[in-house]
């Protein structure tokens, strides 16, 4: 059994199915705070919980948010404790960077790791309209946390070019912000050319507040409404 056997193994007894292997390597030092290699880590949204928010009622989708948060810092810790026992170095996350990636800037709403550009370098998944990763197996209704390494790993294909259809306006027309613009993503593209991270967040917060009463980017509707979402949760 080789190392990415080994985690894999690993993370799936702690109840944890999506995992990948990224190369960071042609990512700048700095994003990638030296590291050569990343280990992707997601939970996926219950079929429940999004079909509900998709219909208005965002209860179960917030509640099961808040529960991940704690789950992904859990199995993050449980990498790195384990790498990190085999000898090799890894990435000491803070609260902050164990589910948002490192180094958030609050103006820009940009991290210098988007978790999702390292999802993109371990091949499962893609950018969406609405700036969220998108993957066949369960659209873009997942959380994620990496943990980087200089652990010598065998790491996926990289995905290059967005896979939603040019025609497809599902998330752009239920997007209460009027986020996305619809155009599709591709490796190196900035993601202001297609989406607006600050009227998106401004629109989740309404819908927090109005909905759930908490003040909290919490909305999803991009995500419970995705076709691919729905595809691999199993609704209509």
């Amino acid at each position: 059994m080789n190392l990415n056997d080994e985690i894999i193994a690993l993370l799936n007894r702690a109840g944890c199915q999506i995992v990948g292997f990224a190369d960071l390597r042609s990512l700048s030092r700095e994003a990638r705070q030296g590291f050569d290699y990343g280990v992707l880590i997601a939970l996926p949204f219950t079929k429940e919980a999004m079909r509900e928010n998709r219909d208005g009622l965002p209860k179960r989708y917030s509640g099961e948010h808040e529960l991940m948060t704690r789950r992904l810092g859990e199995l993050n810790e449980l990498t790195a404790g384990f790498l990190a026992d085999k000898g090799f170095k890894v990435f000491e996350n803070t609260k902050d960077s164990i589910i948002d990636g490192p180094f958030v800037d609050e103006r820009s709403l940009r991290s210098v790791l988007p978790f999702k550009t390292v999802a993109t370098l371990t091949g499962i998944g893609w950018i969406g309209k609405c700036a969220v990763l998108v993957t066949k197996e369960v659209g873009s209704a997942l959380r994620m946390t990496v943990v980087l390494t200089d652990a010598l790993l065998d790491c996926g294909i990289p995905v290059t070019k967005s896979k939603c259809s040019p025609t497809c306006t599902a998330c752009v027309d239920v997007c209460p912000g009027k986020a996305p613009s619809g155009d599709l993503w591709e490796a190196g593209a900035d993601r202001d050319s297609f989406f607006n991270a600050h009227a998106c967040r401004s629109a989740a917060r309404a819908r927090a507040k109005s909905l759930l009463n908490i003040e909290a980017s919490r909305c999803g509707l991009c995500i419970s409404n995705c076709l691919f979402t729905k595809r691999g949760l199993g609704y209509e």
